[in-house]
C-alpha cells in the first residue's frame, strides 16, 4: 500500500528527487516548495522574470497569475529506485494554508510517476486587495507517495511538460480548424444584454462590482434615453401644431381677396339697387308733380311765377339726402 514519506524520507531525497531544496521547508509529511523565478500575469499575457531590482509582484483583485517552482523534481525510475528500489514516486500539490486566508483561490493537482521538471500551478486573487508575492516565497506543499511495486504504473509520465524548466504556458490543443458559431455550446449567445450583466452580477468578486455598475450606467441610460424620446415627441407635436396653423393661415390667406371681392360686389349692388330705387323714385315723383301742376292753371300759374326758386330748393333739398343716405351707409 501507498505510503506518504516522513521527514526522515524527504530529507533522503533532497537534492537527489527534489533538486535545489532546503532542509527547513522540511514538514512533517510534506516539503514546501518555493516561487520560481519566472512567472506569467494571466489576464495579460504578459510573462515576468524576477531579478536583482525585481523581486516581488503584485496580484490585482480579481486577477491571476502562473508561477513555477524553485525546486526542481525528478520522479524519473532510474533516479527514485537508486534510493527506494522496486518503488516509484507520486505527489499532490496542495496551496498553503496562507493563501486560502488571503482570498487567493489555488487548484490542488498532482506529480505523476516518472515526471522531472520544474512544476506550475496558478493562482487567482478573489480578495479585495493587493496580493503582493515574493521570489522564493513559500506558496505550494508536495505530499510524496512512495508507490510499491505492485502500485507502479506500466506507463510512466512522459507528457509535453517533461523536463520543463521554470514557466510554460499551456500547451492544451486548441480547437479544430474550421468549426463554425453554431457548433460550440454559448450559454450567453442568446441572452440579453439585461441578463448578461445579471450572469456577471452573480459571478462573484470582482465582476459582480462591475456588473452593478454596468446595471446602474444602464439604467441611467435608459432614463436619459426615455428623456430624450419624450422631447422628440413635444418637438414632432409642435411642428405639427405649427403647419397646422401655417395651413390654416395660409387658407385665410387666400380666402381674404375672395372674400373682398364677394363683399365689394355685393356694396356695389346694393349702392346700385338704391340709387335705382331713388332716381326711379325722384323721377316718379316729378312726374306726378309735372301732372299735378299741367292739370291745374293756378298751379301752372304759381310755379310760371315761382318756378326759379322752388328748383333751386328741389335741387338743394335733393343735395341734402343724397348726402345724408351716403353718410349713413358708411357708417354701417
Amino acid at each position: 500500500m501507498a505510503e506518504i514519506l516522513c521527514d526522515k524520507e524527504l530529507k533522503q531525497i533532497l537534492n537527489k528527487i527534489i533538486i535545489d531544496g532546503v532542509e527547513e521547508n522540511i514538514k512533517p509529511n510534506s516539503y514546501v516548495l518555493r516561487c520560481g523565478k519566472q512567472g506569467e500575469f494571466i489576464n495579460t499575457n504578459k510573462e515576468f522574470e524576477f531579478s536583482s531590482k525585481k523581486k516581488g509582484i503584485i496580484v490585482q483583485p480579481g486577477h491571476s497569475v502562473g508561477l513555477s517552482s524553485f525546486e526542481k523534481i525528478d520522479f524519473r525510475r532510474d533516479t527514485v529506485q537508486k534510493i527506494f528500489p522496486e518503488c516509484d514516486l507520486h505527489a499532490i500539490l496542495s496551496p498553503a494554508t496562507d493563501l486560502s486566508r488571503e482570498g487567493i483561490v489555488a487548484p490542488t493537482t498532482q506529480v505523476d510517476a516518472g515526471f522531472c521538471g520544474s512544476l506550475n500551478w496558478t493562482l487567482t486573487n478573489t480578495s479585495n486587495l493587493d496580493r503582493r508575492f515574493l521570489f522564493k516565497e513559500n506558496i505550494y506543499r508536495l505530499t510524496i507517495f512512495k508507490l510499491y511495486k505492485s502500485e507502479s504504473p506500466e506507463n510512466l509520465y512522459n507528457g509535453s511538460y517533461q523536463l520543463q524548466e521554470g514557466y510554460s504556458r499551456s500547451r492544451r490543443k486548441g480547437a479544430p480548424v474550421g468549426m463554425r458559431d453554431d457548433e460550440w455550446i454559448d450559454p450567453n449567445k442568446n441572452d440579453s444584454p439585461a441578463k448578461i450583466i445579471d450572469n456577471l452580477i452573480n459571478s462573484g468578486y470582482p465582476w459582480n462590482i462591475l456588473g452593478q455598475k454596468l446595471k446602474i450606467i444602464d439604467d441611467q441610460f435608459k432614463s436619459v434615453t426615455e428623456e430624450y424620446s419624450n422631447i422628440s415627441d413635444q418637438i414632432n407635436k409642435l411642428n405639427s401644431e405649427i403647419k397646422d396653423i401655417s395651413a390654416t393661415y395660409k387658407e385665410l390667406a387666400n380666402s381674404i381677396p375672395k372674400i373682398v371681392r364677394e363683399n365689394l360686389r355685393d356694396e356695389a349692388t346694393v349702392l346700385q339697387n338704391r340709387w335705382l330705387i331713388g332716381s326711379g323714385t325722384l323721377i316718379v315723383a316729378l312726374i306726378g308733380i309735372i301732372l299735378t301742376i299741367l292739370s291745374n292753371k293756378s298751379a301752372t300759374i304759381f310755379f310760371k311765377a315761382n318756378g326759379t326758386w322752388i328748383g333751386f330748393i328741389l335741387i338743394i333739398i335733393s343735395i341734402i339726402v343724397l348726402y345724408l343716405s351716403t353718410k349713413r351707409r358708411d357708417k354701417k
